[in-house]
């Protein structure tokens, strides 16, 4: 059977090589853009089908993460094995500009992926990955940092990533669900 994987952030750097990844591994891909004056699937244009192609296996649907009614409403209809949630206000610097945007995109944004998942394992269990950042570390205290090193975050982006990463942890020991957190330092590549 075909497993089915749910992409926020789908048209970023690391949304955009996860894709390319599942799609080789043979899974159904589906990512969630929002809607802008510019489409800005330049990322992922090369994995792009027609949708009524019977090949494509690449599904994109309009949604946003500040809106939880709409993102249980895909995750229902989608019915994801795997939901990836990579998308955010990433920038530290906006952050400072837009704190309260950047807390409902990204902290926000991470809990109504976690409860749009937690209804949907009502019937079907789904897996949850947070993507979270070095950012949450902020100013510390030892190098490298490990699992246990206090979280001192220095902007909203990180305070926003900080409760993100609390809610997940949060979700899976009260709700029993497979939800992790990977904690992404800084990385480059082509697609940046």
């Amino acid at each position: 059977m075909t497993k089915r994987a749910l992409i926020t952030g789908i048209t970023g750097q690391d949304g955009s090589y996860l894709a390319e990844l599942l799609l080789e591994k043979g899974y159904e891909v589906h990512g969630i853009v929002r809607r802008s004056s510019t489409f800005g699937t330049e990322r992922i244009d090369h994995l792009y089908k027609d949708p009524h192609n019977i090949d494509a296996r690449l599904f994109l649907h309009y949604g946003d993460l500040t809106d939880g009614q709409s993102m249980t409403n895909l995750v229902l209809d989608i019915e994801p094995d795997e939901i990836y949630n990579l998308g955010a206000q990433s920038h530290v610097r906006v952050s400072f500009d837009q704190p309260a945007y950047t807390f409902q995109s990204t902290g926000g944004g991470a809990l109504n992926v976690l409860e749009a998942a937690r209804q949907l394992n009502k019937h079907k269990p789904t897996k949850v990955y947070q993507a979270s950042s070095s950012e949450m570390f902020g100013e510390v205290l030892e190098t490298p940092q490990t699992e246990r090193t206090p979280f001192q975050p220095q902007s909203p982006y990180a305070c926003a990533k900080v409760y993100a990463f609390h809610q997940t942890v949060n979700y899976r020991k009260s709700y029993d669900m497979f939800a992790v957190n990977g904690i992404l330092f800084n990385h480059e590549s082509p697609r940046r």
